[in-house]
């Protein structure tokens, strides 16, 4: 059984990274063990839905659109590599989706999936260091990225795209950020720009 955050499956669009504008269905789930001190969600279990793997799939299943050529569930949380997700990929697999993982790089990630997504959020476990993307959202929890290249030199991580992106306040971006995301891909051109577009198009 998994924690679900209530209303925490339902199809949106992906609003950022490389798969920016893909038709997605999200899974929420609760709890984290990251523990940003500046989250601003209640990701605790005690708010959630325990589900079954297949009660999930099938939730997925339901929500969406018929006529999606693409089918894909992005597993996001809180950090939902706290749990082990295999059993839930396999159920999700009988429904024909592929998958996305969203973590912070906590922990490994346990594959098969399609698409490991990694945010790190200045922990101070960083373990994920290959998959498909990785994103630092510059002075979250006063992230700085060029920090971050000098505990993990591109030499040292494996992914196949690499993005910094302005921190959003009520979906505005932040000044001083973006600035130093344009400083940083300026110094980096191994990196590129990115943003939280969903905000700006007013989907979840």
């Amino acid at each position: 059984m998994y924690p679900v955050m209530k209303d925490g499956v339902f199809w949106s669009v992906q609003g950022e990274g490389h798969l920016r504008g893909f038709q997605m269905t999200f899974v929420r789930l609760a709890g984290c063990s990251v523990n940003c001190d500046e989250c601003d969600t209640d990701y605790s279990v005690e708010n959630s839905v325990k589900m079954s793997p297949g009660q999930i799939a099938d939730w997925a299943d339901k929500v969406t659109p018929r006529q999606s050529r693409d089918r894909w569930v992005w597993i996001t949380g809180g950090e939902p590599l706290d749990y082990d997700l295999r059993p839930l990929y396999r159920e999700l697999r009988k429904k024909g989706f592929s998958i996305a993982v969203a973590t912070s790089g906590k922990h490994r990630a346990i594959t098969p999936v399609d698409w490991i997504s990694v945010s790190y959020h200045g922990q101070e476990q960083f373990l994920q260091k290959y998959g498909s993307e990785i994103k630092l959202i510059v002075g979250l929890n006063g992230l700085d990225p060029f920090r971050f290249l000098e505990m993990f030199p591109d030499s040292e991580t494996d992914f196949f795209y690499r993005y910094v992106q302005p921190l959003s306040v009520d979906g505005v971006e932040d000044y001083k950020s973006l600035e130093v995301c344009k400083r940083f891909i300026g110094e980096n051109p191994n990196w590129s720009l990115s943003r939280q577009d969903h905000v700006y198009w007013g989907m979840a």
